[in-house]
């Protein structure tokens, strides 16, 4: 992790794990172009193949406005064109053999799937920890005679089921973090903080106390709960039966897994009621391509123009000083395409944040 983190170029001195973090690199004129003609229901298999073969990469660049600043930019012919000599990889073939398979197009469809299955799954792990725990005396026959043959194997494969929930849960956070800011941005006339540059945390420990400072307290209990899936891998693989088990650390094992295993069910419910607050996505927001759709042909993007080489607090400390609201809706451009954007609210200079439809964004100006 430290050798990627010295690999990261050094002119993005800035944060980039946040929308406006993408705002920022926005700018070069093709990828403007390109990125805000996409169509307002296309799904990201669609978007996948409507940039099959093209190649990006940061550099400088001149934008629209005159502006010479460090951004996304397109590979140029002559560069794809040596790439293209290269014989593809392995995991370049599996890409490629991911797009021809077709899966759920529906994110949100896709996502419901999959939590159903984890909460089945969730649900075995809490019915055998009642029964276990109902059985203190006799756990041998919750777990077969096997069990104590093979005491070691049993604790290993419950170690692994523990591995499986946290591993899950830590999609589900990650996912928590990329949706949370649009919630608010879909409501209109969203501060800038606790939106577009709400930043992303690999670990659920550094991410509880920001999201319960920003007001984001389902993604701050999903944190949460991360932490206390960590601790289920060790619960989960204390349960099984064995010779010699002391009574009082079998207690303590299947308590704190009914515990983790519950609140993690209580838990998984209350996301699946909270998406249903989410805006209208047609591309989940958890690529940089996807987020540029949304960004690509705004006035926050050309607004952000000179914050691409700053400093992640001085970045948000410009933006902060705009003085401007954001919020995420539905704006027919003066070519008549109708998108999908996260914008400034256009406010007058000094007034104070006003509730307004998300839809009523003015027309983009060139």
């Amino acid at each position: 992790m430290l050798a990627q983190w010295w690999k990261k170029p050094n002119s993005v001195s800035a944060d980039p794990t946040c929308i406006a973090g993408v705002a920022v690199v926005m700018g070069h004129p093709r990828i403007e172009e390109e990125f805000s003609n996409v169509p307002a229901d296309l799904t990201v298999a669609e978007l996948g193949r409507r940039l099959k073969g093209q190649k990006y990469k940061l550099g400088n660049f001149q934008t629209g406005s005159g502006i010479v600043k460090f951004g996304i930019m397109p590979v140029p012919a002559e560069e794809m064109a040596k790439e293209k000599e290269k014989k593809d990889g392995l995991f370049s073939k599996l890409g490629g053999l991911k797009e021809r398979i077709p899966f759920i197009n529906n994110w949100r469809n896709n996502r419901f799937y999959f939590d159903t299955l984890f909460a089945m799954l969730l649900l075995a792990l809490l019915g055998l920890t009642c029964a276990a725990l109902s059985r203190v005396d006799k756990t041998q026959v919750v777990f077969l005679a096997t069990a104590a043959a093979s005491g070691t194997g049993m604790r290993i494969f419950f170690a692994v089921l523990g591995t499986i929930v946290s591993s899950y849960w830590g999609r589900l956070f990650r996912d928590m973090q990329t949706f949370t800011p649009y919630v608010d941005l879909g409501r209109g006339d969203a501060e800038p903080d606790p939106t577009i540059l709400l930043r992303k945390h690999t670990f659920p420990i550094t991410a509880f106390l920001p999201l319960m400072w920003k007001g984001h307290f389902t993604a701050a209990s999903v944190a949460f709960t991360g932490l206390a899936a960590e601790f289920l891998i060790i619960a989960l693989a204390g349960l099984p039966y064995r010779p010699g088990q002391q009574r009082g650390e079998f207690l303590f094992w299947s308590v704190l897994s009914l515990a983790i295993l519950t609140l993690m069910v209580l838990q998984l419910l209350i996301v699946n009621v909270w998406r249903r607050r989410l805006p209208m996505l047609t591309r989940p927001p958890d690529t940089i391509a996807a987020v540029m759709t949304y960004v690509a042909g705004t006035g926050m993007s050309r607004d952000f123009e000179s914050l691409s080489m700053v400093k992640t607090k001085d970045r948000d400390r410009a933006i902060k000083e705009l003085g401007k609201s954001y919020a995420y809706g539905w704006r027919r451009e003066q070519d008549g395409q109708a998108r999908w954007v996260v914008d400034e609210m256009r406010i007058k200079e000094g007034a104070p944040f006003a509730t307004r439809r998300v839809d009523s964004f003015e027309t983009n100006r060139f």
